[in-house]
């Protein structure tokens, strides 16, 4: 049956069905060919997955990053980190980055984070000497720090479905957010260095230019302060967050700087609930093909095969880490999630693994996952919005997986680096 489950998955992915109707559809197939699980299962199993009040976080940070897109919030974020390092030699590399881990403290999407930066700074890039495919591969790699640093879609899902505290998941995801986002401005700025990269760039530091992007951008980087601030204080849930952070943005693009019209609204709510629905979507047909696993002893199979090779808990821990790594080149990223937390969890604890260092871990593996074709959602949103062939960015963004590949060993081998901060707030 798990045979007949995963080979039925990928054929229909082969032939280009989505992967929501891919799991749902290799689901119902495999129940049907058993024969002894009755139909009313699969509307029961994927309702009882999406009936979670933290799941409601999903299309309020989905319409966060769309308000924030089309009021102009990205531009003026981006203009501020603009002002602070953009003058320097291969500087808009740098604000590439810098610009992702600020929208990845207010949306919590990588795909809808790429989108916003690819539209804004892929053109600027080009224009000052740098190749279309670095900046395609730069705009993916600083899109997916958006679900590292808090808040994050994928975290709030393992959150729900792993009963890991979503709040002490989205602290944890803060220094390796920022490391990740160091190392990404490292190598970028060694690439452009030895390249030659953004060689036309002739700009200088201006104060006046500072102060001007500061006072723009004052109000969008209030945000991420206050969702953290409010989590870390306790004045709301990570899932209120999600609202708090709508409210916001709302505000700032209708009443402060007035760059959206009521008017405007349908089409930002209807681009939001698309969105929404194909995630949930994929949440309830992964739940489905997740139950079918668990169900047929998958969790005991898997985790015997693992330990009959070794059971050092390092072995453990980096085996779980290539599981991801490669069946995130293959299957989207919260789909992964929900199909194998629930069996890999238990197989983690059991090497002595912390579940919020887990969970953090996981979340890195998806982000791996969004610049790794086939599936690559990141690299695919970023290449699309700039022209540029998926092959010749594929090879600008090995580096990049390099970095986030470095991140999730030293998590593995330092788990300090992501229960820290966690810790000091209990």
């Amino acid at each position: 049956m798990i045979a007949l489950l995963f080979i039925s998955f990928f054929l229909l992915l082969i032939f280009g069905v989505p992967v929501g109707i891919s799991l749902g559809v290799a689901s119902i197939f495999t129940i049907l060919y058993e024969g002894s699980i009755p139909l009313l299962v699969v509307p029961q199993k994927m309702f009882i997955s999406m009936d979670s009040f933290t799941l409601l976080a999903i299309p309020f940070f989905m319409l966060t990053g769309v308000i924030m897109d089309k009021s102009g919030l990205t531009q003026k974020l981006v203009n501020f980190a603009d002002s602070i390092i953009g003058w320097t030699r291969g500087g808009m590399s740098y604000v590439s980055v810098s610009s992702g881990m600020l929208m990845g403290g207010i949306s919590g999407s990588a795909p809808a984070d790429t989108a916003a930066l690819s539209s804004v700074m892929t053109p600027s890039m080009v224009k000052m000497g740098f190749p279309a495919r670095f900046a395609a591969a730069l705009q993916a790699a600083s899109g997916s720090i958006g679900i590292i640093i808090p808040p994050s879609i994928p975290m709030v899902v393992l959150g729900g479905i792993a009963s890991i505290s979503v709040g002490k998941l989205f602290l944890g995801g803060i220094i390796p957010g920022l490391l990740i986002g160091i190392l990404l401005m490292v190598v970028s700025g060694f690439i452009c260095s030895i390249k030659n990269y953004g060689s036309s760039e002739k700009k200088r530091f201006s104060i006046s230019y500072f102060i001007k992007s500061f006072r723009k951008a004052i109000l969008p980087l209030m945000a991420p302060i206050i969702i953290v601030g409010g989590i870390l204080t306790g004045i709301f849930t990570p899932t209120e967050s999600s609202v708090i952070a709508v409210v916001y943005t709302l505000i700032l693009g209708l009443a402060v700087y007035k760059s959206i019209k009521l008017k405007d609204m349908t089409g930002i709510f209807v681009e939001a609930i698309i969105s929404s629905g194909n995630v949930l979507l994929i949440i309830a047909a992964s739940s489905l093909f997740s139950w079918i696993l668990i169900s047929h002893n998958f969790p005991q199979i898997l985790s015997n095969l693992i330990l009959s090779i070794s059971d050092n808990p390092i072995f453990i821990i980096l085996v779980i880490n290539v599981i991801f790594i490669v069946g995130g080149m293959f299957i989207e990223g919260l789909a992964l999630l929900i199909m194998f937390v629930p069996i890999m969890l238990p197989i983690a604890m059991s090497a002595g693994m912390d579940p919020v260092v887990f969970g953090v871990m996981i979340v890195i593996n998806i982000a791996i996952g969004t610049l790794t074709p086939p599936v690559g959602v990141c690299l695919f949103v970023a290449c699309s919005s700039s022209g540029v062939k998926l092959d010749h960015a594929m090879k600008s963004a090995v580096p990049f997986v390099g970095v986030l590949c470095v991140a999730l060993l030293l998590i593995v081998f330092f788990p300090t680096i992501v229960t820290f901060i966690p810790n000091l707030i209990e």
